[in-house]
């Protein structure tokens, strides 16, 4: 699943982050970190929020409106990170949505990491920035407007995902002299057997359309 936004951390920007998630995995609730940007409460709240009607007062008046409330499924926790001249010095962690039980639970069956934390988005920004000219800082290989950077940013997650072999990803084969099989990290993920090549990658055509809709 893959989900960004272009822009300032904005309100619409977090919103249309999250609806992104939705979209690419409706049928789960994901278990949620982030820093404390304020944004992402009302965006998830917003997004994966059931319509609850207010009980009537009997008083008179116009009724309140319905009000979105989080599934009791829904875990969200926060990372606060307090610098002092530019370092880290103290890390703190709090539970937005879902108690301590549910994070607990989340991080103990979770496969990558057994702590609150924000490594592996910070892992991703960092490597889109090593890898793509486009983001690094003062350079001169900006896009000028905001769809070719989108554009952009969708080829290179396709060579990065598709295309390129990672390292860390290889496998070593015992039944073939112990020969080193290359992975994308699409393979490692199972959604492709092969590395792709660009032709391939290119004249690619997704099916991005229901029968009923053809």
């Amino acid at each position: 699943m893959i989900a960004f936004t272009i822009g300032k951390r904005k309100a619409p920007q977090a919103a249309e982050l999250l609806h992104q998630v939705h979209d690419r995995a409706p049928d789960s609730i994901p278990y949620f970190t982030s820093d404390e940007l304020e944004h992402y409460t009302a965006a998830i709240q917003n997004e994966y929020g059931i319509e609850t009607p207010i009980p009537k007062t009997g008083r008179r008046g116009r009724p309140r409106k319905p009000v979105k409330v989080v599934p009791s499924e829904l875990v969200y926790a926060q990372v606060h990170k307090e610098r002092e001249k530019g370092k880290v010095i103290r890390i703190a962690k709090q539970i937005v949505f879902g108690t301590e039980a549910q994070v607990a639970d989340r991080l103990k069956h979770s496969p990558v990491s057994h702590a609150i934390n924000t490594a592996f988005i910070e892992r991703n920004n960092l490597t889109l920035r090593q890898q793509n000219g486009r983001l690094h800082r003062k350079t001169l290989q900006f896009s000028k407007e905001a769809p070719l950077l989108e554009a952009q940013l969708h080829l290179f997650l396709g060579f990065y995902h598709f295309i390129r072999p990672h390292e860390g990803l290889k496998l070593r084969n015992e039944a073939e002299d112990n020969k080193w099989h290359e992975r994308t990290p699409f393979m490692a993920a199972g959604i492709t057997d092969h590395v792709w090549t660009f032709t391939e990658f290119f004249f690619f055509r997704p099916n991005v359309y229901k029968k009923e809709e053809i």
